[in-house]
């Protein structure tokens, strides 16, 4: 599916208009059943819509593995993923983020820096969100989406695919952390979480609670650390 298409607009600028052409990305609405019943409505970029499924079932805790999942299929004509689970599909609630890993500030700080230049799609529309994994300094599974929640999925997705230990991961995301993120972190079981962007307070609380290691602002040299800092080496 295209992801991007062009439009004719008027720019205004110091005074002066001109008619041009600007790219901007396609949105879809996508539906995830369960079981035969709705389970999700949303807002995506057409693409990469299993990775998409799988993460957004494993991080709302409906699947705890590809195990759970008995059938999948997407409907790209009515925009849909089906889904049959070997389970009651009944989201349980996340496990604290086990203590032994821990990662170099070097290898995040040059990740993000890889990371923040990775997205062809953002530099063309500006209109979507990334998100990948880290590991052993490497960016792995490297994801867009307009929607944050749905980079993140994508990725997760990906990484169950390919059965990536998620566990020794460090994951990178472009957006905001508000605590309905740091929930789907906590899920995903991945220990270190880094945004170029800020978080909440109540992220910031949920990270402590779970033994999560929640980091923002990373850019350049600098970073903030807000929870989780024994896993940090210097």
């Amino acid at each position: 599916m295209e992801t991007v298409r062009e439009m004719r607009i008027l720019r205004a600028e110091d005074g002066v208009s001109i008619d041009k052409t600007e790219t901007v990305v396609i949105e879809h609405g996508f539906c995830i059943n369960v079981n035969k019943r709705r389970k999700a409505d949303l807002i995506v970029t057409p693409q990469y819509l299993e990775e998409l499924t799988l993460g957004h079932l494993y991080t709302s805790g409906i699947i705890k593995s590809l195990a759970d999942i008995a059938e999948l299929t997407i409907d790209d004509g009515l925009q849909t993923a089906r889904v049959q689970t070997t389970g009651d599909n009944s989201s349980t609630a996340p496990d604290a983020v086990l203590e032994d890993f821990f990662v170099p500030l070097t290898d995040i700080l040059n990740a993000m820096e890889k990371f923040l230049h990775e997205s062809k799609m953002f530099f063309v529309t500006g209109a979507v969100h990334s998100c990948a994994l880290m590991i052993g300094g490497r960016l792995l599974h490297f994801m867009e989406d307009i929607g944050r929640h749905n980079a993140f999925d994508k990725t997760i997705g990906a990484a169950l695919r390919t059965e990536t230990p998620l566990d020794q991961a460090v994951v990178l995301t472009s957006g905001r952390l508000p605590s309905d993120m740091m929930s789907k972190v906590i899920y995903s079981r991945v220990p270190v979480v880094v945004s170029r962007s800020a978080p909440t307070d109540a992220a910031v609380e949920l990270a402590e609670r779970c033994n999560v290691t929640l980091c923002g602002f990373a850019r350049g040299r600098r970073i903030n650390i807000y929870t989780g800092r024994q896993r940090i080496i210097f």
